[in-house]
């Protein structure tokens, strides 16, 4: 038995030093909030938030009510009389009641007691039925100041008239001698102008560096003066640099088609053909040539190279032959010996040795060139 009491007097003791372990007094432990506290704080705060938003948004827009400039309505054009009329009444000084404007009793009254804004075109049909207002009419020079002026008018405990449409403003139209004045005058340029015209405006764009607006121009211009010589010559030629020789070569035939003995397209289509190599077709476009023609000259050269190197040495002496009896050079008699001794005409040969001999203007070695050419032909 004393085992057994002194088991259960220990298990009473663990079990009170447990609760007393665990045990936590009232005062101490914490109270919880109520959630009604919070929801009345929430609201309050809210409450005195919107209130203070809705005190300055009423303070802002009473301010800013109190900032707004007056707007002052634009004045129509009105005539001198009306203008003159309305700025009579001076703003600052008291009206007396004599020159006030008489309303009408249908006109309600208006509760600004200061200052008013007048609408002017209300004034100009009431000005017009109290003539004696203004007596005198002031001059063109006070016009645009009367206008102004006539924007504000003070009003002091009147009543304000019925706004009514003013009149329309007249037009008035000035003579041609008071003002200065031009007249227009349509001029149709003729197609040798224009192309005339494009052309010299194509050669400013080429020296600018301007190519493309330069070839337009050519174009325009042949296009409304296809026979034009300078502009077909320049434009082959700018498209025949730009490394376009067909395009080139067709532009010159078909002004040939159109004009066979145009020396200058002649000329510059024979020296494209020779210098890309098509030699007997220069020769070709060279067989009518005019004698008369400036490039009559160069185009024999070009004519007798062409027919040298294609083994014409009779129709190449021919041309060295013209050449040297119209320049008298001895470069061309000795031309003309060479292709006719390669062409076997040994006499005719001679005859431009001795005259090429008898020019001053040729030099040392093609003298003793000559000679000897001269004692080799003299043997047979």
């Amino acid at each position: 038995m004393s085992v057994i009491n002194r088991m259960l007097k220990d298990l009473d003791q663990r079990q009170q030093t447990a609760r007393t372990q665990t045990y936590t007094p009232a005062a101490v432990a914490p109270q919880p909030i109520h959630w009604i506290w919070i929801i009345v704080t929430v609201l309050f705060s809210a409450a005195v938030i919107i209130g203070g938003l809705n005190l300055w948004w009423i303070y802002a827009d009473k301010k800013q009510h109190d900032q707004e400039p007056v707007q002052v309505t634009e004045v129509p054009p009105v005539t001198t009389g009306d203008a003159a009329k309305v700025v009579q009444q001076e703003p600052t000084l008291e009206q007396p009641q004599t020159e006030v404007i008489e309303q009408p009793e249908s006109s309600v009254q208006s509760p600004v007691k200061n200052k008013a804004i007048v609408d002017v075109s209300a004034l100009q049909p009431v000005a017009e039925a109290k003539p004696n207002l203004a007596t005198e009419k002031p001059s063109n020079n006070e016009n645009a100041t009367a206008s102004a002026d006539a924007t504000e008018l003070t009003a002091t405990d009147k009543p304000t008239t019925e706004s009514k449409p003013a009149p329309s403003a007249k037009v008035v139209k000035k003579s041609p001698h008071s003002t200065g004045t031009f007249e227009v005058t349509r001029v149709q340029l003729s197609p040798d102008e224009l192309a005339a015209n494009n052309l010299e405006k194509a050669r400013a764009a080429f020296d600018k560096g301007n190519r493309t607006e330069g070839q337009t121009l050519l174009e325009k211009a042949l296009v409304v003066k296809p026979d034009h010589v300078e502009v077909r010559s320049e434009l082959a030629a700018y498209w025949y640099g730009r490394g376009m020789t067909t395009r080139a070569l067709t532009l010159l035939q078909q002004g040939l088609d159109m004009r066979p003995q145009q020396a200058e397209w002649q000329l510059l289509f024979a020296r494209i053909l020779e210098r890309i190599g098509r030699v007997e077709q220069a020769y070709t476009a060279l067989l009518n040539i005019s004698s008369d023609a400036p490039e009559a000259p160069e185009l024999m050269k070009l004519r007798a190279a062409a027919a040298t190197q294609l083994g014409y040495f009779n129709e190449a002496a021919a041309d060295y032959t013209v050449l040297a009896s119209q320049f008298g050079e001895g470069r061309w008699w000795l031309a003309a010996a060479v292709a006719h001794e390669d062409g076997d005409n040994l006499e005719a040969a001679v005859r431009c040795y001795q005259q090429a001999l008898q020019s001053r203007d040729l030099g040392n070695d093609a003298r003793e060139y000559v000679e000897q050419r001269l004692v080799i032909l003299e043997g047979y």
